[in-house]
């Protein structure tokens, strides 16, 4: 316990960082750095098909991102796209622990703590809990920096491996156009060809939380988990299902990337550098690294409700 205990006390207070400051009559986030940080570590495994897509298809057919790196090519998913979908499981899990807490609904509470409905991501409040880890704008109002730093990844696999595309024994998955006409012919213009990435594929990540509140650390578990089962990528709402696996959670500035998880998972000891008994992976603290594993992750996780009303406390 004395372990978690000095995890706790590397954590930025509650008021410190989350409580909104009035800016000409209105509320927006602290702009502060506290100098901690937390670092997460982890691999996402994919338990359904996965369209990691930012850009347009050719014709009627999608195709993913692939990147030729370390000898293979990879199916790629940026930052951008895995940020975008745990903001809004993030925020999801904010107003569901709102009306847990409260009799008049997430709307009015949002109103009443922070001077508007936070909406992602068009409406954005700047002031509240979400918009203080991952940042927020709001035109002719202000801005507010994200505190929360997530990193382009890849695929363990190759894509031979791991992708259904025309070439491949699944060929490409075939969807259909909205407003088809049941009663004619399918012809090009009625469906379309996408590849996918397959269940059972890898993708190692890190991220990293800036001035982080023990709030923030279980915050983003529990987003984490949620983002999963909602999905990620483009047709996120049927797929795009992940397992994610923390590996670790360190007070400290990872001394490896994304780039050497894969060459570790290609050696098949990623798994043994995280051992609690045994680990083979460094940090960097001026304050001195706490790393935790296994059990000591979930601990962290089982905080959110306590710590959650300490932040009401503190608004």
């Amino acid at each position: 316990m004395s372990k978690l205990n000095d995890f706790f006390r590397q954590m930025a207070n509650i008021e410190d960082v989350l409580e909104p400051r009035e800016v000409k009559g209105k509320k927006v986030v602290k702009p502060i750095y506290t100098r901690q940080v937390v670092t997460i570590i982890g691999v996402k495994t994919t338990k359904s098909r996965f369209l990691p897509v930012s850009h347009e298809g050719h014709g009627i057919e999608t195709y993913i991102d692939k990147v030729d790196l370390l000898g293979k090519t990879r199916a790629e998913f940026i930052a951008r796209k895995l940020k975008g979908i745990e903001r809004r499981a993030h925020m999801t899990l904010f107003r569901e622990l709102v009306e847990q807490h409260t009799n008049d609904g997430w709307q009015a509470f949002f109103a009443a703590k922070f001077g508007k409905e936070c909406v992602v991501p068009d409406g954005l409040c700047i002031a509240c809990w979400n918009c203080s880890l991952f940042g927020g704008l709001e035109a002719g109002r202000g801005a507010t920096f994200s505190r929360i730093r997530y990193f382009d990844t890849y695929s363990e696999e190759d894509v031979v491996e791991c992708v259904a595309m025309l070439e491949s024994e699944e060929g490409m998955g075939i969807g259909n156009v909205i407003f088809e006409d049941i009663n004619k012919p399918r012809t090009a213009e009625t469906y379309h060809l996408y590849e996918y990435v397959k269940a059972g594929t890898r993708f190692p990540f890190i991220t990293i939380i800036e001035s982080p509140t023990l709030l923030d650390v279980a915050g983003y578990l529990w987003a984490v988990r949620r983002a999963d089962e909602h999905g990620y990528g483009k047709y996120s709402a049927n797929h795009g299902k992940f397992d994610t696996e923390f590996l670790a959670i360190s007070t400290g500035y990872p001394r490896f990337s994304v780039l050497d998880m894969l060459e570790w998972m290609e050696e098949g000891d990623l798994k043994d550098r995280f051992q609690p008994d045994n680990p083979q992976v460094s940090f960097d603290s001026i304050q001195g690294v706490i790393t935790l594993y296994g059990e000591e992750v979930e601990s962290i996780a089982a905080r959110l409700q306590e710590e959650f009303e300490g932040y009401l406390t503190v608004l």
